[in-house]
């Protein structure tokens, strides 16, 4: 751009030294050389002060790393790849079998336990009644001992001591059973009693193995988190898909508002401003020029973030060689939309300072899209 400036003030002077009839001498020549010197560079100085330009941008887009929740072999692949997928639709399914018959497994130990809940709620009923029959039995038993030993404290004693013996031992004996029938019975309802949520533990714990067994069941099957388009599919049936989140499988590009991430020098902050004008241009769009906005700076450099590694960290690059990065927003076109995502940039962002020197800046950027049409290689 500069070296356009140049030729172009080099191209007027000398039009000025014909038309004019300038006598070239030792006094013309280097007046001009030194004007040009100084408008040239105080032409380009403003114009880079209050209009940053640069040629590093980039049409950016956020992917998202797609990771099975479960493991196991891949059975199917969506065949729509670098194509619109609506939200929901499957882009590949691991083999459900064994997660299937983990469902019918827990399916069937619900049941099972549901079953021996009625079974422990009828044993509850029984111990409840056999207590009652034995406790009835051991208070008749009791009253009989009674009626011995009172029989014993009589003139005339109807009884022997081996009568009143055997009433004790048949009472103590009966007593035992009203315990070990109570014992039964505070057993079978403590298991009872065990609740959660309203429900016995074990068939509240074989519901939420089930419902964790269904969901790991429904992750066999890998849907569209939105609307997007996959690429580069490397997985075919046979594939053997982890649950490792450092292992993906499948690269997911989500329908999303296009941005171009530019980076300029760190000196231009000194006017770039959010809701500045801006201007891109394409290298696979010659003499194309594309109206946007700077929506923001990013608060961070990439190359100045440090992370805890065990050893002491020293600078790992020269300071002012890493720009600043600014999002920009494009108007809609059909043009940008078709571009491949990722593709390389240049851009202007124009101040509210110093505007009339914007018009340079827009002609250079114009002259730049013009030379896209040159296919120079090295």
């Amino acid at each position: 751009m500069d070296l356009l400036i140049i030729l172009t003030y080099v191209a007027l002077a000398w039009a000025v030294f014909k038309i004019f009839r300038i006598p070239v001498n030792k006094w013309s020549v280097p007046t001009a050389a030194l004007g040009g010197v100084f408008l040239v560079g105080a032409l380009i100085l403003g114009m880079n002060y209050n209009h940053p330009y640069t040629f590093t941008a980039q049409k950016a887009v956020i992917s998202i790393p797609l990771t099975p929740q479960v493991t196991g072999v891949v059975s199917e692949v969506t065949d729509k790849q670098n194509r619109l997928i609506k939200k929901g639709e499957v882009l590949f399914k691991i083999d459900p079998t064994r997660y299937q018959a983990r469902v019918d497994r827990l399916k069937a130990d619900l049941v099972t336990t549901t079953h021996n809940v009625d079974v422990m709620k009828a044993q509850l009923q029984e111990a409840i009644a056999n207590t009652s029959r034995v406790s009835a039995e051991r208070d008749r038993l009791y009253k009989d001992y009674q009626r011995y030993l009172q029989g014993s404290r009589a003139k005339v004693n109807p009884f022997s001591e081996s009568d009143i013996d055997n009433a004790r031992q048949n009472y103590l004996a009966q007593d035992a059973q009203v315990r070990a029938s109570v014992a039964d019975q505070a057993q079978v309802q403590s298991q009872l009693d065990s609740m959660q949520n309203g429900e016995q533990s074990q068939i509240a714990s074989l519901r939420a193995q089930l419902a964790e067994a269904n969901y790991n069941l429904d992750q066999t099957v890998i849907r569209a988190p939105s609307n997007g388009y996959v690429t580069q599919v490397l997985i075919r049936p046979g594939t053997y898909a982890a649950a490792l989140p450092l292992r993906p499988v499948m690269v997911f590009i989500p329908e999303q508002k296009r941005q171009i991430i530019a980076q300029f020098r760190q000196n231009s902050l000194l006017r770039l401003t959010a809701g500045d004008e801006a201007e891109v241009v394409f290298s696979a769009l010659p003499g194309e020029v594309f109206s946007g906005k700077l929506t923001s700076i990013l608060p961070v450099v990439p190359g100045g973030t440090y992370q805890a590694q065990g050893q002491l960290q020293s600078l790992t690059i020269q300071p002012g060689t890493d720009g600043v990065l600014a999002v920009i927003e494009l108007q809609p076109n059909e043009q940008v939309d078709a571009l491949p995502d990722g593709i390389f940039a240049q851009v202007a962002v124009y101040s509210d300072h110093f505007h009339h020197l914007s018009i340079m800046r827009k002609v250079l950027l114009r002259m730049t899209s013009w030379m896209h049409y040159l296919y120079l290689d090295h």
